[in-house]
């Protein structure tokens, strides 16, 4: 006979209640993260987007803490050096990156917090962030035929041709990496609520696992 009792099972429910879970959503260019995205938050009040840090200027339109948290270069540094990102990239002279600060604040606060972030990025942060969060959900959005994608990104493209094909072959690419996933979920035209619903339900099957 054991010396100890195992807890019961109502401080697990209990938990659940208040326990927030990280949805790190990813994709090729054209598979509509975005989109998906802004349907989660505008369908479930307790989803919030991570707002990343960058070091660009901010722009007239956009709203620090809201668009991005706007920092300079320096601070940006200064913050790689005190080691406070998952992961950060340099991208046409500026950074950008999400701390870890800013997703424990969020958790905390039992709300769940979709991380949207290119595919090398999922490869770059995998183990980090799956240590610091057990409870966490990476999703890749896919589409089943690439001439889908093709059409997106050709419908919204301002590239040359090369630049475009370059695109292309990189959104393949993306495509390809699905096994380091945990899900896959499939965004075809004209089924989006279905893609919502899908990924919906993962955060809830995340938020009730046992680790």
């Amino acid at each position: 006979m054991p010396d100890q009792m195992p807890e019961d099972v109502s401080s697990e429910l209990s938990r659940q209640e208040s326990r927030g879970v990280l949805l790190v959503l990813s994709g090729p260019s054209g598979v509509g993260k975005d989109t998906v995205m802004i349907k989660l938050l505008e369908k479930y009040p307790k989803m919030e987007k991570l707002v990343t840090t960058n070091s660009r200027p901010k722009r007239d339109d956009e709203k620090d803490g809201f668009d991005y948290h706007f920092v300079s270069r320096e601070e940006f540094e200064k913050l790689i050096a005190e080691d406070a990102f998952f992961e950060w990239v340099e991208y046409r002279g500026h950074y950008r990156g999400g701390q870890k600060k800013h997703v424990h604040e969020a958790l905390a606060s039992g709300r769940d917090v979709i991380w949207r972030i290119d595919v090398r990025g999922v490869m770059n942060v995998r183990e980090k962030v799956r240590e610091a969060f057990p409870h966490s959900a990476f999703v890749l959005l896919a589409v089943d035929d690439l001439e889908v994608l093709k059409t997106r990104m050709e419908e919204r493209a301002s590239e040359t041709k090369e630049d475009f094909e370059w695109s292309m072959d990189i959104a393949v690419w993306e495509q390809r990496q699905w096994n380091h996933f945990d899900y896959v979920v499939k965004n075809e035209d004209g089924k989006l609520e279905q893609a919502v619903e899908s990924v919906a339900r993962i955060v809830e099957t995340t938020r009730m696992k046992v680790v």
